[in-house]
C-alpha cells in the first residue's frame, strides 16, 4: 500500500509541475549531434521568448536508464520561471540514436578513406557510458549556445541520480557552466583521493577479455551481457567527487537530497563558489532563474 501511494503522489507531483505552467510556455521538438549521432531532445520555451530577449537556459539530464520524459516535469517548471530549459536522451536511450557497428567484415583503415562502400550496420544501445554521456550533456550546452533567444553567457546544467555526478563533472570541466544543480547524486570517490586506476584481478580479466575478443554484439542478449560489463568496468574508474574541487568559483550550485545528508554537506564544502542544498526539487526553477 505505501509503494503504491508513492507513485499516486509522485505522479500528481508530476502533473502539477507541468499543469501550474503550462500556460506560461510553448516547446519544440529538436535533434542535435553528439559526436555524429543524431539525438533527440525538446526545448520549453518561456512566454515571451524571442531571438532578442537572450534568456538563460539549462539542460536537464535524465537519470541513468530514463529517457528525458522523466524530467518534462522540472523543464515545466523552468520554462514558467522564465528560463529556457532543453531535455534530451542520451545516446542509445529513448529516441536519440545509437552506438553503430559494421555488421559484417568491412576493411576501414586509412586505405579506403576516400572509398564508398555498403554494408550492414548494427546499432547497440542501452549502454551506460559516463564519459559519453558527459559528452552528450555539454554537446546539448553547445546546441543551446546556437539559439538565437538563448543568452550564451547563462547556461546551466540540472543532472538526476548519476547524472547529478555529471553536471558536477560537466561544470568542473566546462567554464561555461554557470550554475547547476545536482539532485540526488551518487558522490562516488567522495572518501578518496585522486589517484589512477588499478583494475583488480577481475577487472583486468575483464578488460583483457573485450580488448582481444569484444567486437560488437550480434543479438540483444549479448548486448545486454555486454552493456552490462561495460557499465561496470567504467562506472570502476568513475570518480565524479574528485571533480568538485575543480569546479569555478564563479559557478553556483544547488545540492538536492535528503535533510541531513552529511555526504552533500561535505560535498558542498569543497566548492569554491556559492552552494545551496534543499531537500525537494520545487524550488530550483527559480533558484536558476536567480543565479543565471
Amino acid at each position: 500500500m505505501r509503494t503504491h501511494i508513492q507513485l499516486i503522489a509522485s505522479a500528481s507531483l508530476a502533473l502539477s509541475f507541468a499543469a501550474a505552467n503550462a500556460a506560461d510556455f510553448t516547446t519544440r521538438d529538436v535533434q542535435f549531434y553528439s559526436e555524429a549521432v543524431l539525438c533527440s531532445g525538446k526545448l520549453f520555451l518561456p512566454a515571451g521568448y524571442s531571438d532578442s530577449k537572450k534568456s538563460a537556459a539549462v539542460v536537464l539530464a535524465p537519470r541513468s536508464g530514463e529517457t528525458q520524459t522523466s524530467v518534462e516535469k522540472y523543464a515545466a517548471s523552468l520554462a514558467g520561471s522564465g528560463v529556457v530549459a532543453m531535455t534530451f536522451d542520451y545516446r542509445g536511450w529513448g529516441r536519440s540514436g545509437g552506438f553503430l557497428y559494421f555488421g559484417e567484415p568491412v576493411r576501414w583503415d586509412d586505405r579506403m578513406r576516400f572509398t564508398q562502400l555498403s554494408t550492414k550496420i548494427d546499432i547497440r544501445r542501452k549502454r551506460i557510458d559516463p564519459l559519453a554521456q558527459t559528452i552528450d550533456i555539454r554537446n546539448a550546452l553547445t546546441y543551446l549556445q546556437g539559439d538565437a533567444g538563448v543568452d550564451r553567457t547563462r547556461l546551466g546544467v540540472w543532472g538526476v541520480g548519476l547524472s547529478a555526478d555529471h553536471a558536477m563533472v560537466v561544470a568542473a570541466a566546462d567554464a561555461r557552466v554557470k550554475a547547476f544543480a545536482a539532485q540526488e547524486p551518487t558522490l562516488i570517490g567522495k572518501n578518496g583521493t585522486k589517484q589512477a586506476f588499478k583494475p583488480t584481478a577481475d577487472q583486468q580479466t575483464a578488460l583483457i577479455a573485450l580488448a582481444r575478443t569484444g567486437s560488437a554484439p550480434k543479438n540483444d542478449r549479448a548486448a545486454i551481457s555486454m552493456n552490462t560489463q561495460e557499465t561496470k568496468l567504467a562506472l570502476a574508474e568513475y570518480f565524479p567527487a574528485w571533480s568538485l574541487d575543480a569546479v569555478p568559483a564563479a559557478t553556483t550550485a544547488l545540492f538536492i537530497a535528503n535533510a541531513g545528508d552529511q555526504d552533500v554537506a561535505a560535498a558542498a564544502k569543497r566548492l569554491k563558489g556559492p552552494t545551496e542544498t534543499a531537500t525537494t526539487p520545487d524550488r530550483a526553477a527559480a533558484w536558476f532563474a536567480k543565479h543565471l
